[in-house]
């Protein structure tokens, strides 16, 4: 009986530890080697497993998800506040639109870094063309 011969299979890519390695801005596939480099550029490889990830375009994914959790913490916050203190608006104002500003800075890369592990962990690069339904694009 000869033995079969086995195809070597790419290793599974899990997405819940891919995208908390993205979130954490660490290499989706190794999770030592960091992701981005600066505040939002992609590193062409990870530097540890020579991973590549430059070629991954995450375009306007991290900007709306960033907004979208940016909104749905300071908005609830800044009503509990109004109900709570009753404070001037001008007040209220600076600290809502600080504090945002402040959440949307801190997000923004780390919701790249996620995006783009969740892009890596599915196989995608970004110019991926979705034809039209009917089929004739």
């Amino acid at each position: 009986m000869s033995p079969r011969l086995r195809v070597p299979t790419a290793q599974p890519r899990p997405i819940p530890r891919s995208l908390w390695r993205g979130f954490r801005q660490l290499c989706p596939a190794c999770g030592i080697g960091a992701s981005m480099e600066g505040y939002l550029g992609v590193r062409g490889a990870c530097a540890h497993c020579g991973e590549k990830l430059g070629h991954i375009k995450a375009d306007d994914g991290p900007a709306y998800f960033t907004v979208l959790v940016a909104g749905h913490v300071t908005v609830p916050l800044v009503l509990a506040a109004e109900q709570a203190w009753h404070p001037h608006m001008a007040v209220l104002m600076v600290a809502a639109l600080s504090g945002l500003g402040l959440l949307i800075w801190r997000l923004l890369p780390r919701m790249k870094g996620a995006v783009l592990a969740l892009m890596w962990a599915l196989g995608l690069k970004g110019d991926e063309v979705q034809g039209d339904v009917e089929g004739h694009g």
